[in-house]
């Protein structure tokens, strides 16, 4: 009896999905800055500057963190050599608690006092977080990327684990000051500016692929 083939599916429109869907959170997350319709004063234009503090830096945070995720699945999918159906599916949940985030920006910025609101936030890319260690995990145990080293394995994990703790500290953090959660959530794209263990690798990757 000839054994059975596993189905393969190229993962090139699953990656344009996600970049497209990041790139549409991105705008809309600046679409939601709205600039009066009338001439200003001096004092009137600074007092407006004044009440947008709080959206602009709602802003950036979620910039940052969209930012982020989209850096970590990138470094996800160069490892990546085909998907399946349940590869892809727990890749669209993670992009859900994604498209909710220009919402929750919103909401931060109107409520930034309300500690609820930050919990529900920090919950919000909680999930995101660990939907991207499951497809991570999914992917490499499932026989779906290239090689992985033991080493570069681990460093995804744990730089993915440390994005959940920082958004834990930012929940907690509401309890005392919004600002100082904002400062904690900030802290999440710092994680990806280097990540050296997992890039060394990525010439062999391409290399792998190039002779496969």
């Amino acid at each position: 009896m000839a054994s059975a083939i596993r189905p393969r599916m190229q993962t090139e429109r699953m990656k344009a999905l996600s970049d497209g869907i990041l790139a549409i959170v991105v705008t809309i997350l600046v679409l939601s800055f709205e600039v009066p319709d009338h001439d200003f004063q001096h004092h009137g234009l600074i007092a407006f500057l004044t009440r947008m503090m709080e959206p602009l830096i709602a802003y950036v945070v979620s910039f940052g963190i969209v930012s982020a995720y989209w850096m970590q699945h990138t470094a996800i999918f160069h490892y990546v050599r085909f998907g399946s159906r349940p590869f892809f599916w727990i890749n669209i949940l993670f992009l859900l608690p994604v498209t909710l985030l220009p919402f929750l920006t919103d909401l931060r910025a109107t409520y930034h006092d309300e500690y609820v609101v930050t919990f529900i936030y920090a919950g919000a890319n909680i999930i995101t977080g660990l939907l991207l260690l499951i497809l991570w995990r999914y992917g490499t145990r499932k026989g779906l990327t290239v090689e992985v080293a033991p080493a570069v394995d681990r460093s995804m994990q744990l730089r993915i684990l440390l994005g959940v703790a920082i958004n834990l500290l930012g929940a907690a953090l509401a309890l005392i000051d919004a600002h100082l959660s904002s400062i904690a959530f900030i802290m999440l794209p710092l994680l990806y500016v280097s990540h050296s263990a997992v890039d060394a690798h990525w010439s062999d990757v391409s290399s792998d692929d190039a002779s496969a």
